[in-house]
């Protein structure tokens, strides 16, 4: 376990923080000391304060309201360098992929463990950003290490903390797909673990990037990032989740680095 630190941020989910991300945290033995917690005011730092438990995490922090925001706050609250492993805060568990069982996956084994190999990654490769595979799926994921331009999910990713060199823009929503192309332009490589998987419940928590509507904010954030980025993304009609869905894709033809994960992994 190197000196990567976990932040947080939270907003109106005490409880889901407590009940999902601490409590799984807890179970794979993360030390508290490492856990940072941003929340958007004084109030909700007062709700977080009574509603969670004492010893559950290090560090409370007010930051600001809105996901991007917080995001961009965190960069710029530590070192520029420092290992920064961000979780989302309803973070069920996660799955790694085995060809070991009948339906290719089980329950993570060391998470401690995945967020070493993911900034040994980057380190290795170049990178600055690491992610894990989108779907917790064994029957899709791969015993795989993936560095072309791949999509990094939110819920959970690390970074070596770029400070306030890469900043979010264009409001909450799609967050994660905005900071996989601006990694990718600073650093032309990100690195994608695609062996392991968070379990999470996208668009059905509430609170959050819940609040509001949330479907127009999408269209809207959706419109502007195709006329910015039309090289990286396009329209994914193929996903029915009821918002407006994008995908990724390297207009450009970069070269594709794909290395079998390591036996003690397996």
């Amino acid at each position: 376990m190197s000196g990567w630190i976990i932040a947080i941020p939270s907003y109106n989910r005490v409880e889901t923080l407590k009940e999902k991300t601490l409590a799984v945290l807890k179970q794979y033995k993360i030390p508290a000391s490492k856990i940072h917690i941003f929340v958007a005011n004084e109030e909700e730092k007062k709700k977080y304060e009574e509603g969670l438990d004492k010893g559950s995490y290090g560090h409370l922090t007010v930051a600001i309201k809105g996901l991007p925001e917080a995001r961009n706050f965190i960069f710029k609250s530590f070192p520029k360098g420092q290992e920064i492993v961000e979780m989302d805060d309803d973070i069920r568990g996660f799955v790694e992929y085995t060809p070991r069982t009948k339906r290719h996956e089980r329950p993570l084994q060391d998470l401690a463990g995945l967020f070493d190999r993911g900034f040994a990654e980057c380190k290795k490769a170049g990178a600055r950003l690491w992610g894990l595979y989108p779907v917790p799926n064994g029957f899709f994921m791969k015993p795989t290490v993936t560095t072309d331009l791949k999509f990094i999910i939110g819920s959970t990713w690390g970074c070596i903390n770029p400070g306030d060199e890469i900043q979010l823009d264009l409001g909450g929503e799609k967050e994660d797909y905005r900071r996989t192309i601006l990694f990718w332009e600073a650093d032309g490589v990100v690195v994608r673990l695609n062996f392991v998987a968070p379990k999470t419940a996208y668009y059905k928590e509430p609170g959050g990037l819940q609040d509001g509507d949330r479907k127009a904010r999408e269209e809207k954030t959706v419109k502007t990032m195709l006329k910015r980025w039309p090289q990286y993304i396009k329209l994914n009609p193929r996903r029915k989740s009821g918002y407006t869905e994008i995908k990724l894709y390297n207009g450009t033809k970069a070269n594709r680095v794909t290395r079998k994960r390591s036996k003690e992994h397996t």
